[in-house]
């Protein structure tokens, strides 16, 4: 079976992305969470975490992990994803109670991971500070790493700014020190997640009828949308989910390119941006594999139908 560690900052959209991979243990083993500070801070994601992992009945372990990016000071996406990071639903207040394994994730990923008999994946839906402490502070722990699924970047548009995605944009130095690290890499991005793997508000609208969990889900979708639909947006992307599922169900996603990828770590307005290097000559630094077309009738129907499992 397929071990998995999911690093993450819950966040609305990691939220339906965790529901996603709980929804198929028998595929894929869960064997802890991490968080990290991102979409809010760092103590609001660890609650978000407790909250969710209750509530979808799950006994992974858990771990908090930085609260800051390895340079510059946070800054949070709470605009998008409410005060708390996960606003719309109230969940059940004993789920606080939900047991911390550890709150340090940097030695906790590799104390599970060195003492795994089979490699492990790892989904990463945050910004990249944890995975690049564990990798720059433990480097033999790559041995035991099968492959990193991350949602982050883009080779096209940005999002927190003209420029860069927001995952990339808070820790640009931690991303370039994962791209670069020689692990396989599958990156979802914005060129994937908002232009092709996205909801319509129909289809959002529906999945309040998909059971209790459905019912969760699309509450706290609410803000979410609303936050989406008032910049502009008229297709919601559910931008995390893509990482899981790109582990769970590859076979989904119709086209990618590996790319030699570079990030951007100046002080300007580009900060954060990531590009791949197309010239047919370049040197290359790294093969990144971008996922860049997904049959979206298949992945809704993945989304729904993982949703309805736990009725």
């Amino acid at each position: 079976m397929t071990k998995v560690i999911m690093d993450c900052d819950p966040g609305i959209d990691d939220a339906i992305a965790l529901t996603v991979l709980l929804a198929h243990q028998k595929q894929a083993q869960l064997i802890g969470v991490t968080t990290v500070g991102g979409n809010v801070k760092l103590d609001y994601v660890t609650k978000n975490a407790k909250k969710l992992l209750t509530f979808l009945g799950s006994n992974a372990e858990l771990a908090s992990g930085q609260a800051k990016p390895l340079v510059k000071e946070i800054e949070t996406a709470g605009e998008i994803h409410g005060k708390t990071g996960m606003d719309g639903y109230d969940f059940p207040k004993e789920s606080l109670n939900y047991p911390l394994t550890s709150n340090n994730a940097v030695t906790y990923m590799y104390d599970r991971i060195s003492k795994s008999n089979e490699k492990v994946n790892i989904v990463a839906t945050a910004p990249l500070t944890n995975i690049a402490l564990l990798l720059k502070t433990f480097p033999d722990i790559s041995e035991k790493i099968e492959h990193i699924y991350i949602m982050g970047g883009s080779t096209l548009q940005g999002n927190i700014t003209l420029a860069a995605e927001f995952n990339a944009y808070v820790d640009p130095e931690a991303m370039d020190i994962v791209f670069n690290s020689g692990l396989p890499i599958t990156l979802s991005g914005l060129n994937l997640t908002e232009n092709k793997a996205y909801l319509t508000m129909d289809e959002i609208n529906k999945i309040k009828d998909l059971g209790h969990v459905g019912v969760m889900a699309s509450s706290i979708l609410n803000f979410y949308t609303k936050a989406e639909l008032e910049k502009g947006m008229t297709k919601i992307p559910i931008h995390d989910a893509c990482a899981v599922i790109s582990l769970l169900a590859p076979d989904l996603f119709t086209k990618s390119t590996n790319y030699s990828m570079d990030v951007c770590l100046t002080n300007d307005q580009y900060r954060g941006m990531t590009y791949p290097d197309r010239r047919t000559d370049a040197p290359i630094k790294n093969s990144i594999k971008v996922l860049e077309d997904v049959d979206r009738d298949a992945f809704v129907k993945y989304l729904f139908d993982s949703i309805s499992s736990y009725e």
